[in-house]
């Protein structure tokens, strides 16, 4: 993901990191459609963020062994009124957005029998958590 999505980052003077925690964790999923996921909410977190700005994707396991995919980003959030509707296809806030952005992302990580969720960070930016 960094090499696909890193230089874009790192050409406007932002970064995007990546953490994988143990270093050997493994997930029987479709890698390509997992891939899509995870580049739709960075493509989204790119389009949220300023030049100089921030995302994150770290993935871990929890409690009884799930694991927890977490990607967050430091551009200004999903406003509250908005936050039901963002799932929803063709619901869009960009003027030139098409809105299957995030259903696409649901229904991949749903077809590989995982849940994707938007959480409210507790400052500022957009965290979306994914679970399997």
């Amino acid at each position: 993901l960094d090499a696909l999505v890193g230089p874009a980052w790192r050409e406007r003077g932002g970064d995007v990191a990546f953490s994988v925690e143990p270093a050997s964790l493994e997930l029987m999923a479709d890698p390509g459609q997992l891939e899509q996921a995870l580049i739709n909410l960075l493509k989204n977190a790119f389009e949220a963020t300023d030049a100089g700005g921030r995302a994150r994707v770290a993935a871990r396991l929890v409690r009884g062994a799930r694991l927890r995919i977490e990607v967050d980003d430091d551009g200004p959030g999903v406003p509250d009124a908005l936050a039901a509707h963002i799932f929803t296809p063709f619901f869009t806030t960009r003027k030139q957005g098409g809105g299957i952005g995030l259903a696409m992302v649901r229904q991949l990580v749903h077809g590989n029998g995982g849940t994707v969720r938007y959480a409210r960070p507790v400052r500022r930016g957009a965290r979306f958590v994914i679970t399997f």
